[in-house]
């Protein structure tokens, strides 16, 4: 690994090594480019996420990690049930996704960055991007670095982002492990008014829960329990494995593919719904993007404003349509009960609802 305080100009810095920077990381460096990669804080690290890695995902993190054993052994997910006002539904979830922690996710894309050449520092807080005539200047607690293009992949609420959520009661994100005895190898999302629960089996007698929920409704996981009454029911069995872990705050507005000369990916482009389940790929999935986006230009072949706005039209053809669609089954649960009763009737017919599954996924794969 290189030292950042070399007076070294990279062709790419990528800010966070979430799914998103990795990707892109790992791409750059397979292009051909010297890439820095900084990471705010000790990595690997927990994370508040629902660590369901859809199957449209499968294929371009295969191609990113040399570890296949870490997705050959992880379980697969082939069902979605739906607990809302009473009802259980019962979702095929086609192609089968994966159970797989965050933290062994992100450890795996690391190494794999670093086997690719790529400058990797954690515990370098980025706090300012300044561009220049020729590149973009890079400050940081610890060092000073200098590239050609920069990928924010820092979040939608790091230090460096002035994305703006839309207005109204926020949300936060819970999450933590439990020990359950005994659980179906099913993602089970819980909802109630102001939020909603997914549960999902990591293997070994390990769970992984992760909520979203209003922040005037439930603060903690044992509040978010108390909303949803199959939810009280399983939670009784359960014991801690790990401690709880939170975000905040979660938002939604409309995707923001660059800023002053960077190039945004993963959640500091657009968050997607949490329930959708296909957070992780549209992270890996724009990381790439942004990557292969920016090449162009790092050849020579092309000025930065074309490229990113080559990026931009890449972006919305890619992952547009699952947001949309995500933002409006959003809407469908704040619709009166009895309209919602007659929406879960109709997700109950197979083919119906494997299209609501099909059309929150990114559909492109690598």
């Amino acid at each position: 690994m290189e030292d950042l305080n070399r007076e070294k100009i990279f062709d790419v810095a990528v800010i966070g090594a979430g799914p998103a920077g990795t990707s892109a990381a790992i791409t750059a460096a397979r292009e051909g480019f010297a890439v820095a990669l900084l990471e705010s804080r000790t990595f690997p690290r927990h994370k508040v996420c629902g660590e369901f890695i859809s199957g449209e995902a499968l294929p371009i993190l295969r191609s990113l990690i040399a570890n296949e054993e870490l997705l050959d052994h992880a379980p697969r997910i082939e069902t979605a049930r739906v607990f809302l006002d009473d009802r259980i539904v019962t979702l095929a979830v086609e192609p089968a996704a994966a159970s797989l922690s965050r933290y062994a996710l992100d450890q795996s894309l690391w190494e794999a960055a670093i086997a690719e050449g790529v400058c990797v520092r954690d515990r370098v807080r980025v706090t300012a991007v300044h561009r220049n005539e020729s590149a973009f200047s890079i400050s940081s607690e610890r060092a000073r670095i200098h590239a050609r293009a920069v990928i924010n992949a820092s979040g939608r609420w790091s230090n460096l982002s002035r994305i703006n959520g839309l207005h109204g009661n926020s949300s936060i994100g819970l999450k933590q492990h439990f020990h359950e005895g005994s659980s179906s190898l099913s993602c089970d999302l819980y909802f109630f008014p102001g939020g909603y629960c997914g549960v999902q089996a990591l293997g070994n007698g390990t769970t992984n829960v992760a909520a979203m929920v209003r922040t005037d409704v439930a603060r903690s996981l044992p509040e978010v329990f108390a909303q949803n009454q199959h939810l009280v029911a399983r939670a009784r069995s359960w014991h801690p494995a790990g401690e709880a872990v939170a975000t905040s705050p979660l938002t939604f507005g409309p995707p923001r593919t660059s800023d002053a000369g960077t190039a945004l990916a993963g959640d500091a482009a657009a968050f997607i719904d949490p329930f959708a389940g296909d957070g992780i790929s549209m992270a890996l999935h724009s990381g790439r993007l942004a990557a292969l986006s920016l090449a162009p230009y790092l050849r020579g072949e092309s000025s930065l404003e074309a490229v990113l706005r080559n990026y931009d039209r890449g972006y919305k053809d890619l992952l547009q349509p699952a947001l949309k669609t995500a933002a409006r089954l959003r809407l469908l649960l704040r619709l009166p009960k009895t309209l919602r009763l007659t929406a879960l009737s109709l997700l109950q017919w197979a083919p119906l609802g494997r299209l609501a599954v099909r059309q929150t996924r990114v559909r492109m794969v690598a």
